[in-house]
């Protein structure tokens, strides 16, 4: 009798020691968890770079590898850099030239050209003093200017498809 009541005692106390050691383990484990995700919310926090000139409302961030001026309190992007505005200008430039593009026959009739990245399009968008904002599709620099320095406001509806004129 005195066996079977210490053979009680001893599972019982195995038993505890058991789960006092999974408390312990899932204790480390929700810490664990705990101070990741702390490290992650921290890392998302907008960088403010001092080297470059900003105003005194936006902060430099991050987003999918490219730095961004955004408005600290709205989070909006700012007005565009002058080094914006230039890579997008220097993308269109010479957009529409055919100079240097050759043509390849196949033995099936196919004409297959390598347009070596031109006749792109650039999609802008701007707000307008109304607080709308207005969307264009250009392909030159002067009609990404001529879009960007007027008051008109040209929002184009999503919902009805553009068709492209048919050259016979």
């Amino acid at each position: 009798m005195k066996t079977k009541k210490k053979n009680q005692k001893r599972k019982l106390s195995a038993r505890r020691t058991r789960l006092f050691r999974a408390a312990i383990l899932a204790s480390v484990l929700l810490v664990l968890g705990a101070v990741t995700v702390i490290a992650r919310y921290e890392s998302r926090k907008p960088v403010i770079n001092s080297s470059a000139p900003t105003e005194k409302n936006f902060v430099t961030v991050e987003v999918g590898g490219k730095k961004l001026r955004v408005n600290a309190a709205t989070m909006q992007q700012g007005p565009l850099t002058q080094e914006q505005s230039q890579q997008i200008a220097d993308a269109l430039q010479n957009n529409k030239s055919t100079d240097g593009l050759v043509q390849v026959q196949h033995a099936d009739g196919t004409v297959e050209m390598d347009l070596q990245g031109r006749f792109q399009n650039v999609m802008i968008a701007k707000k307008n003093d109304d607080g709308s904002v207005s969307q264009a599709c250009v392909d030159t620099p002067e009609a990404a200017n001529a879009f960007l320095q007027s008051k008109d406001t040209t929002t184009t509806d999503p919902q009805t498809p553009r068709k492209a004129a048919i050259k016979e």
